[in-house]
């Protein structure tokens, strides 16, 4: 297969994904700037070690088969213009995004970024070129693992508990007794409240790595890499306060429904 070669090459944007090809880099020609609709040319590298190496906001020389990158050779940083970094998001997305909403995005009048739904380019580039030395890395892995850990743990902790003390009661039953359904119907009640209060946690914790200065950098790169861009804030938003609030309602309704349930059977 036929390699590439392609000189001044400016990397203005990374994402790292889940699933397959998932160390993404966006560029653009230095020449292509100047367009209307500039060009935009999506490559993969196949490690993150490589990932690790690429600075947003530099020109690159590039060598390249298909997609994935084989060689690159870093040269000057870009300065680039705030409204030429909205035009190449703004290309890249309606280029290499899902069909349907970049069909939505087409219908637009005026397809446009807002500051406050994403981070400008100096902004992006200070949090995407961050990084940490390999202690600091291990260390702030371990604070967020384990305050991940306690909000998952604890409720499922919880949980089994209940669980447990439930299959002690009923052990000297004999034969057939309304008091077996207890178990049943109190496992299926209880666990969307304990679904509802895992989320809470996890997103109190998200938080919390939010507002120390140890973790916050690291938290809001790897945000960053996976939404393209897109701010993260350090409140619970509205969104997520509605969504809060219905999926407590429901679990906390599912919950006493099965208690008075068992309390009648």
């Amino acid at each position: 297969m036929k390699k590439t070669e392609r000189e001044k090459m400016l990397l203005f944007s990374k994402e790292r994904v889940v699933g397959p090809n998932r160390y993404r880099l966006y560029f653009t020609p230095v020449s292509s700037l100047r367009d209307e609709t500039p060009r935009v040319f999506r490559l993969l590298v196949r490690t993150p070690f490589t990932f690790n190496k690429f600075d947003m906001g530099r020109v690159y020389k590039l060598t390249y088969r298909k997609v994935h990158v084989l060689k690159f050779l870093p040269k000057e940083e870009f300065k680039l213009r705030e409204e030429h970094f909205v035009k190449l998001l703004q290309t890249r997305d309606l280029k290499f995004m899902d069909k349907k909403t970049s069909a939505a995005l087409r219908s637009m009048d005026k397809p446009y970024f807002s500051k406050d739904r994403y981070y400008s380019f100096v902004e992006t580039k200070d949090i995407v070129n961050y990084r940490t030395d390999f202690l600091t890395t291990v260390a702030v892995s371990t604070f967020s693992i384990v305050l991940t850990g306690i909000a998952y743990l604890l409720p499922f902790c919880m949980y089994s508990l209940m669980i447990f003390l439930l299959i002690r009661d009923q052990m000297d039953l004999v034969g057939f007794s309304s008091r077996a359904l207890v178990l049943p119907i109190m496992g299926i009640g209880a666990l969307p409240i304990t679904l509802y209060v895992m989320s809470v946690l996890f997103s109190l914790s998200e938080l919390v790595l939010l507002r120390i200065d140890f973790t916050k950098w690291s938290v809001l790169k790897k945000y960053t890499l996976s939404w393209g861009g897109m701010r993260k804030s350090i409140f619970f938003e509205i969104s997520d306060i509605r969504f809060l609030r219905k999926f407590g309602i429901v679990a906390a309704s599912a919950l006493v429904i099965c208690i008075i349930i068992s309390l009648i059977i």
